[in-house]
């Protein structure tokens, strides 16, 4: 299949292929540009292509790119602990909020539901073009799909998810209780975060 052309009549670049694909604009992804699976020893490279998509979605919002960043470090610092797939950790770090800019245009809001429903087609689109294997595509996607309402048990009940929720959480976590007691604080800490790391980092960054 030809590739596609801008209303200039010239094909865009991949970075732009990139954002015209998260935008819905097209449906095609640029195609390949890595033929085999990244061994784990390779992550800083898959890491580098994967921020750099992520940068070009979100280039007019630095907020949402600083967003992601944070949500990748704590991530890897909880990951460090509990373990889990690295390639899924990070690549689900990287492109859990994904969604955001085609659900703003699709939805008219870029609320949860609309971000799990628009972002895993986007994410399964980058992720294949970087070569990482169908099986942690499926997974990565499935976290993307399930970071707000958390709906799927299968999903859910992985180390991977629930990295990936505590690391997001530890950011969202101040704006969504700012105004609460210390001791609703408490209560809410034990009660939304997952694993042991996530909920002793949030018990230091809240509660101390």
């Amino acid at each position: 299949m030809p590739k596609q052309k801008n209303s200039a009549g010239t094909t865009p670049s991949r970075s732009r292929m990139i954002v015209l694909l998260a935008l819905g604009i097209v449906s095609e992804s640029p195609g390949p540009i890595h033929s085999q699976e990244h061994p784990e020893e390779q992550m800083s490279e898959l890491s580098a292509g994967l921020i750099a998509d992520m940068e070009e979605v979100f280039a007019e919002t630095r907020g949402m790119i600083n967003h992601t960043m944070t949500v990748r470090g704590h991530a890897l610092e909880i990951m460090a602990e509990e373990g889990g797939d690295p390639t899924v950790v990070e690549a689900s770090a990287i492109l859990h909020d994904i969604g955001i800019p085609k659900a703003r245009k699709v939805h008219g809001s870029s609320a949860g539901p609309h971000q799990e429903t628009e972002g895993p087609p986007i994410a399964r689109a980058i992720l294949t073009e970087h070569g990482v294997s169908q099986e942690r595509v499926d997974h990565i996607c499935g976290i993307v799909a399930n970071h707000h309402t958390a709906h799927d048990p299968e999903i859910v009940e992985t180390i991977e998810f629930k990295i990936l929720w505590d690391a997001d959480w530890l950011v969202n976590f101040p704006g969504r209780h700012r105004d609460k007691t210390m001791a609703e604080k408490e209560a809410a800490i034990s009660e939304i975060f997952r694993t042991k790391k996530g909920e002793r980092l949030a018990r230091q960054m809240f509660l101390e």
